[in-house]
């Protein structure tokens, strides 16, 4: 016992120490955001740091602005992973009211920005315990971009995970706990219809409409909606519907999103749209292009690695807030409405008690044995090596991703403690891997009952 509390003591201290030089990194890419794609500035302020940290990096070739720094060079290898994109139009100021910063523009509503520097702390503190304890491991730090648009499947697919023995990541959230609950497997998807143009009024039998094949293949996806696993989700919306009304429409498209409990079922109802298609081309007698533009496995917890993170959640001291702090959760959590702060709590299982109070200043254990609808590509890299990850709560309880509050509280104070929190959490989990071999190989027994993987965007 004396041991473990001088390790987090360790932890704590380094953390602490370099606490000014984490919250300004978070803070200014809040400041700078960058979409999918586009996070050059953000990927070069990753790259520099770890660099002068002494960490290895390496630049990816498989997607701009992917890079992996490591430090060590021999032992299991222990990966952190990190992100950094913004969304787009969600630009927001650090107030209590919408306000945009620049109208139109990115913001860090997924806290992205917290997302990083709480993979950054945890791989450079465990350096730095490890050095401690006189333990040998390669401890690496994957620079992961895009992760809301195409995400890190290109590396997946690339074998850039492939050595690894525990892959971690964290995500910004309302509630502290380990991430056990699953998540969808996703495919994103543009359907092109290619028809003939002619006068709608004079001569409509001599047109064959791109917009009706739209309108049919969505009417299909209606009524597949009974007839698919429980879980499964389509949205879709109709991006190109056709120039003007008075002409037969010659090209039309629409934009689809399926999501499905596991891969394996998602390569299944996939045959059924691909059906549902060609159903559509035969009735306009159209032509049908199809543009696979990003997709997800589900995540598969490693409850070897969940283990390990909860351990060391309850073993880190939480961060405790100041009253400004306390006053801006409350004030920020009062912009929702009541009945609308459940939907963050309820898909995990989290008692919606919880939201009597601004900020969760607990440690939580939720979501075992549950599935959310969304996606992560966390989900391919589960797929490969064993993965294991946690949420922190960096925002007022009741305050989910991708809303104007989370993008406000993700540029505040407490949002970069509870990140440096998440980070050190990591680090402890890290460390109890690596001195208790049996949890890594544990981890790896596990892995083997998980199916081989294939991407979903290879269907």
């Amino acid at each position: 016992m004396e041991e473990a509390a001088k390790l987090v003591k360790e932890l704590v201290d380094f953390a602490e120490s370099r606490a000014a030089e984490y919250d300004a990194l978070a803070r200014d890419i809040w400041e700078h955001p960058e979409v999918s794609h586009e996070e050059e500035r953000s990927s070069a302020l990753y790259r520099q740091r770890l660099a002068g940290q002494g960490f290895r990096v390496q630049e990816f070739p498989e997607m701009p602005y992917s890079f992996c720094a490591e430090a060590g060079s021999h032992g299991p290898v222990i990966a952190y992973m990190g992100e950094y994109d913004a969304l787009p139009g969600m630009s927001q100021a650090c107030a209590v009211r919408r306000e945009p910063v620049v109208q139109g523009a990115p913001g860090h509503a997924c806290g992205h920005n917290l997302l990083g520097v709480g993979s950054l702390v945890a791989a450079e503190a465990l350096v730095h315990v490890l050095g401690l304890a006189g333990l040998e491991a390669r401890v690496r730090f994957y620079g992961c971009p895009a992760e809301e648009s195409l995400g890190r499947i290109p590396l997946v697919k690339a074998g850039r995970f492939s050595d690894v023995d525990a892959a971690m990541t964290w995500h910004p959230a309302d509630v502290n706990t380990p991430h056990r609950y699953r998540t969808s497997a996703n495919l994103s998807l543009v359907i092109s219809f290619e028809g003939r143009a002619s006068h709608a009024g004079m001569a409509p039998h001599a047109g064959r409409s791109a917009l009706d094949a739209v309108q049919l293949f969505n009417l299909s996806i209606e009524f597949l909606r009974e007839h698919v696993p429980q879980g499964t989700l389509f949205h879709y919306v109709i991006t190109n519907g056709g120039a003007k009304a008075n002409i037969v429409p010659e090209h039309a498209a629409l934009h689809l999103y399926v999501r499905a409990p596991t891969a394996q079922d998602l390569r299944q109802i996939m045959l059924r749209v691909r059906k549902s298609i060609r159903g559509a081309e035969l009735m306009t007698e159209t032509r049908a292009s199809v543009s696979i533009k990003a997709g997800k496995c589900d995540f598969v917890p490693n409850s070897a690695i969940q283990d390990a993170i909860f351990e060391a959640m309850r073993a880190t001291p939480l961060p405790t807030p100041t009253k400004k702090e306390i006053e801006f959760a409350r004030a920020l959590q009062k912009t929702i409405a009541p009945s609308d702060r459940q939907a963050t709590l309820l898909p995990i299982g989290a008692p919606v008690e919880l939201l009597r109070k601004p900020l969760h200043l607990d440690i939580g254990d939720f979501g075992e044995g549950r599935r959310i609808g969304g996606s992560l590509d966390t989900g391919d890299v589960s797929y490969v090596v064993p993965t294991g990850q946690m949420n922190a709560a960096t925002w007022p309880l009741g305050v989910g991703a991708h809303t104007w509050q989370s993008c406000a509280a993700s540029g505040g104070t407490w949002a970069m403690k509870a990140a440096r929190y998440a980070g050190m959490s990591l680090a402890l989990a890290g460390f109890l891997l690596l001195k208790e071999p049996e949890r890594l190989a544990r981890a790896a027994r596990e892995h083997k009952a998980v199916p081989p993987y294939r991407s979903t965007m290879d269907m």
